[in-house]
Parts: structure tokens; C-alpha cells; sequence
């Protein structure tokens, strides 16, 4: 079987340079579905579906019962209804994400299966107390990006999506956004390994026992730059979790990858309020924060060459002995974008780690992209855990440098809006963490490479 997943991610690799290389005309397709009435209802359908084989060679988890090498197949499948009429509106959405060709002892999770569930059903209203503007009012359940995506998203490479149940506003006039919510985060069904490998069906649900809550505002500066503040609540108090009550209030200054421009990005969030470092465990007053700071270049030529360097900060428990909690806890962002894929990957996470980055990038036609990025991967703290592992030395003797982290992606446009092929790749050469760490693997680099094609219809 390992020749045979192999050889059919091979010819996919091939077919896709062969692809971006060419950059033969698209043909374009409509397939989505709209209608509309004198009375002023409308209603729109579509959804998307998505094949993706993941290849795992070296597993670099604490979890010594993971296989060594894993492949995988991964599908979401998502039906969604937008209706309107006048001041009003309605959105109901269907999601399926399954994995297959997992063995028994193999990595599966609820970020990789969630068989059929609603992921949004909620109504809306607009409604403006301000005057100026728009406004619009959501109640019910619902997927949202918000911001930089570092700390709310709806997740686009993992298998399945965070959904919230609560209240929802926003308003914007012109430059100016407003965004408030209260939510309960709702929780992917069925938990166990043994259902989760069998994409075993359970509804999901929500309880009062977890809360997340924000208040997100932005201001356009000027034609290019954006100013944002945010703060995010999260209170969780139940059994079997780590009982986080946290408040994350935090800043961004961003100038978007122009043509011609310098482009950059600050942001920063602190962290406070109290946690347990782990189930069951004591309780610890939590302190911890984040930082991002990137600049970069396009080059306004042929294939619109990129460069952007960036540094990535999160803390991570100074002293496990202290009675306090310093990592950082990424709340409900995802860390693809910045840090490489997730899936049987997701090497990098968003808490105790600080990595500079080169990323080089191009276009080699108007339907296809080309990325590599390199990472110099360190913890925060040496007595802290490796999060994206679970690999830690609590004397802090095995150092920092977990490794060096490279990744290589290509994405194609087979059919103009409608379909869309991506492959890539990430290699993590092992540091001296990884050598000498008590719960390691040995030290040995981990190899990873995926493939996929999305429909959106």
C-alpha cells in the first residue's frame, strides 16, 4: 500500500507542474444557483467539496502508540442555502468531513472528522441604532473569521471548521467596523478514536460550561493601511478541561502585499486571567502574550516575484513549579497561514515557540501560485512544552532549537472559480530539543506531503 499511495502523490506532483508550467486557458463554468421574485425574496445555493491525500513519513508526536509513517485521505463536503428578503435573511449549511484509510492505531481526531452537522443555521436581521452605516444582527449558529485570523477563523486546510452558537453583531461604515459577539462554542461529535476512524455519526452541541466572547473594531488609515483592537473572553468551567478563564485584548497595524509596495504587519496580543496547565491540575494565574512583525515586497514585473521576512512570538511556561501559567493559548485561530499545513502535520501551533521566516513567492500566471518558506522552529521556553508534539523536558537541559522548518506549496486554477488543485510539502530537519528531550522520537526529521482538489459548485 505505501508504494501505491506514494506513486499515485507522485504523479499528482507532476501533473500539477505540468500544469502551472502550461497555464493552458481555463474553461470557465457557472454552477451555482440563483432566483429571485418580485416580492423581493431571494434565495442562492452552492457548496463545495474537497479530496485531499496527506502523507506522513516520521512521526515526530510524544504519543509512542502513532505508526511511523501514515497516509491518509480527508473529504469535506459542504451544502449551503442563503435566503433574503428585504431587512431579513436566513443561512443553513450542511457539512461533511470524513477521514479514511486510518489504521487502528492511527492519528484521528475532531479536526478531521465530523460527519454530517450543521455549521451554520441562523437568521439575521439589519438593524442600524447608529444611523449611519450598515448594520446586521445574527442569532443562531455560525462559522466567522475575524481579523488577522489568529484568533478566530473558520478554518480553511483542517478537515473540519470551528462553529459557534450565540449572538452575533456587526456594523460598517466606510472604513470604520464594528464587531461584538457572545457565543458558545460548539463541540465536534463523537470524541473517541475508535468512532472518529469509523466516521461514526453524533450530533454536536454546546453548553453554558464553555463561553467565548469579543469585541473586534478597525479603521482604515489611509487607502492601504488598517488599524485594529480586539479583546477575546474565553470562560470554560467543566469537568475534564483546563478550566481557562481568559481575556486577550490585543492590537493590529496591517498594510496589505500591493504591486510596487512595501507591505507589513504588527500585531499583538496579551494574555490574562487564570488556567490549569493541565487537567485536573492546580489552578494558576495565566499570563502570557503574543507578537507577529512581518515586511515584505512585490516585485510589480512578470510572475510578481514576493519576499517577507517575519518573526512569530508566543510564550511558553517559564517555570512549571511557579503557580503560574505563561503559554499562551491559541483560542480559536488557526495556524496554517503563517506556520505551514495542518492535518497529520501541524508541526508549529500558535504557543510556546519564536521563529523567524523567509517566504519567497510567485505567480507564474494569473491561475497559479508558487510558495517556500523556511522557518528557524525554537521554543519560547525550554522548560515548556513543544505544543504542536507534545514533547517536553521540564528541567529545561534539552534546550530550545527544535528544528528547521521548510515548506514548499503550488496551487493551480483548473476551471476559472470552480476548481482548484493545490500540493505541497513540508520537511522538519530535528534539533537538539529533539535529540535529548526525555519523550522524543530520537531526533530523527519528519516528511510530509499532501495533494488536493476542491470543487466549488
Amino acid at each position: 500500500m505505501r508504494t501505491t499511495t506514494y506513486a499515485v502523490a507522485a504523479r499528482l506532483l507532476v501533473c500539477s507542474g505540468v500544469a502551472i508550467a502550461s497555464c493552458v486557458p481555463a474553461i470557465a463554468q457557472e454552477v451555482g444557483v440563483g432566483s429571485s421574485a418580485g416580492s423581493g425574496f431571494r434565495a442562492q445555493f452552492g457548496g463545495e467539496q474537497r479530496t485531499r491525500f496527506e502523507s506522513l513519513n516520521g512521526q515526530f508526536r510524544a504519543n509512542t502508540a502513532l505508526p511511523k509513517t501514515e497516509d491518509q485521505w480527508f473529504t469535506r463536503t459542504s451544502l449551503r442555502g442563503d435566503f433574503s428578503r428585504l431587512r431579513y435573511g436566513a443561512t443553513v449549511e450542511l457539512m461533511d468531513s470524513r477521514a479514511f484509510h486510518v489504521r487502528d492505531n492511527g492519528a484521528s481526531n475532531t479536526g478531521t472528522v465530523n460527519t454530517t452537522d450543521l455549521v451554520n443555521a441562523n437568521a439575521t436581521i439589519k438593524v442600524n441604532p447608529f444611523g449611519d452605516g450598515d448594520g446586521r444582527l445574527l442569532v443562531g449558529r455560525y462559522t466567522m473569521t475575524v481579523g488577522s485570523r489568529r484568533f478566530v477563523i473558520r478554518n480553511g486546510y483542517r478537515n473540519t471548521v470551528n462553529t459557534f452558537t450565540g449572538v452575533d453583531y456587526q456594523w460598517t461604515n466606510g472604513g470604520n467596523h464594528v464587531h461584538a459577539f457572545w457565543t458558545l462554542p460548539v463541540r465536534r461529535r463523537p470524541f473517541d478514536g475508535p468512532s472518529l476512524r469509523d466516521n461514526e455519526f453524533e450530533w454536536d452541541d454546546q453548553d453554558r460550561d464553555l463561553q467565548f466572547s469579543g469585541l473586534f473594531a478597525s479603521r482604515q488609515l489611509d487607502d492601504a493601511t488598517k488599524l485594529e483592537v480586539f479583546a477575546y473572553g474565553l470562560h470554560e468551567d467543566a469537568a475534564n478541561t483546563r478550566n481557562r478563564r481568559l481575556l486577550t485584548p490585543g492590537a493590529r497595524l496591517v498594510r496589505p502585499a500591493v504591486p510596487g509596495q512595501v507591505s507589513f504587519e504588527l500585531e499583538a496580543a496579551l494574555q490574562v486571567g487564570d488556567s490549569q496547565a493541565t487537567v485536573g491540575g492546580p489552578k494558576l494565574d495565566h499570563s502570557a502574550w503574543f507578537g507577529h512583525a512581518s515586511v515584505g515586497y512585490t516585485m510589480n514585473a512578470a510572475m510578481q516575484p514576493s519576499v517577507r521576512l517575519a518573526i512569530d512570538y508566543a510564550s511558553g511556561d517559564r517555570d512549571p513549579t511557579d503557580g503560574d501559567n505563561n503559554q499562551f493559548d491559541r483560542l480559536y485561530g488557526a495556524p496554517r497561514f503563517d506556520f505551514g499545513p495542518t492535518g497529520l502535520w501541524g508541526v508549529i501551533q500558535r504557543s510556546n515557540f519564536q521563529a523567524p521566516e523567509l517566504r519567497l513567492s510567485i505567480k507564474p500566471c494569473s491561475r497559479s501560485a508558487l510558495m517556500f518558506a523556511f522557518r528557524d522552529l525554537q521554543l519560547a521556553s525550554s522548560r515548556g512544552a513543544w505544543v504542536g508534539a507534545g514533547v517536553a523536558d521540564a528541567t529545561g537541559q534539552s534546550g530550545k532549537q527544535v528544528g528547521k522548518h521548510y515548506e514548499i506549496r503550488g496551487q493551480y486554477e483548473v476551471i476559472e472559480k470552480t476548481m482548484f488543485f493545490e500540493i505541497g510539502g513540508a520537511y522538519l530537519v530535528a534539533g537538539g530539543f529533539l535529540d535529548r528531550a526525555p519523550n522524543s522520537k530520537g531526533g530523527r526529521d519528519s516528511r510530509y506531503a499532501y495533494a488536493q482538489m476542491t470543487w466549488k459548485f
